[in-house]
């Protein structure tokens, strides 16, 4: 196994759908299933049992069909937090009939008779990240020969927003400890984190700067930091499917 670090810089504004009070705001991080999906989808690798794409026998867009973010057993990324202050991008949309950002206030009524369960010509305001936003999270590579095949382009978010995808030089281990503090969001259903701060976002919540039981000890940039150790690898149903594109 090789440990990267790995980051994200936004080309075109990015969206994810949370919905707020004043509008549907993005939340400051990616998370690991979004960039896991992508990276998969983009090598052409299909996990029978972690779906992306919900299938259309199902009505509820927001039900998941994949159990936690390890889509592969050729790679793994860690949810990434942003590298700087997000300074949000706001934009002016409409929502009618859409189902993923559309907001309920009953049904509408002209002239005392009621006409659908939504107000028509609803606007929303949306809050993006915008473009030359860095991220930053781990990266680790079980096959060699993986990391070459990497796509330089992703798409994320709602609208599918192109991703400039990097990795940094490999990491170096110097052992294993045990209860530390990570430099990286976790998600609590692939490690399992004592305690940490935890960032509400769809499709579940991760944790930032986790506490965990067994991490590694790696070398960055001369400081010694730690990494989460990674569980043992389960043999995962894929099939490899063709993709001619670069990104998706």
């Amino acid at each position: 196994m090789e440990i990267y670090e790995y980051h994200l810089k936004t080309i075109d504004p990015i969206f994810f759908a949370k919905e707020s009070v004043t509008g549907a705001l993005t939340p400051p991080y990616i998370h690991a299933t979004a960039i896991n999906h992508a990276v998969s989808w983009s090598l052409g690798i299909l996990n029978t049992n972690q779906y992306y794409i919900t299938p259309f026998e199902s009505q509820d867009r927001n039900e998941p069909f994949y159990e936690n973010s390890w889509i592969t057993k050729k790679f793994y990324f860690t949810p990434a937090r942003p590298k700087h202050d997000i300074s949000y991008l706001s934009e002016i949309a409409k929502g009618d009939g859409d189902k993923y950002i559309q907001l309920g206030y009953g049904a509408v009524k002209i002239h005392g008779k009621s006409i659908a369960h939504y107000e028509v010509l609803k606007a929303y305001s949306l809050f993006f990240i915008p473009p030359e936003t860095e991220f930053i999270g781990i990266l680790y590579v079980f096959e060699n020969d993986t990391k070459k095949k990497f796509p330089k382009l992703i798409r994320l978010g709602s609208f599918r927003g192109i991703v400039e995808l990097h990795i940094s030089k490999e990491l170096k281990i110097v052992g294993n400890e045990n209860n530390k503090f990570c430099v990286h969001p976790v998600d609590p259903l692939v490690h399992a984190p004592i305690r940490g701060q935890l960032i509400q976002m769809l499709p579940y919540p991760i944790v930032d700067l986790p506490f965990l039981n067994e991490v590694f000890a790696v070398r960055k940039a001369g400081k010694l930091v730690y990494v989460a150790h990674f569980p043992e690898i389960e043999e995962k149903e894929e099939i490899v499917i063709k993709n001619d594109l670069n990104f998706i």
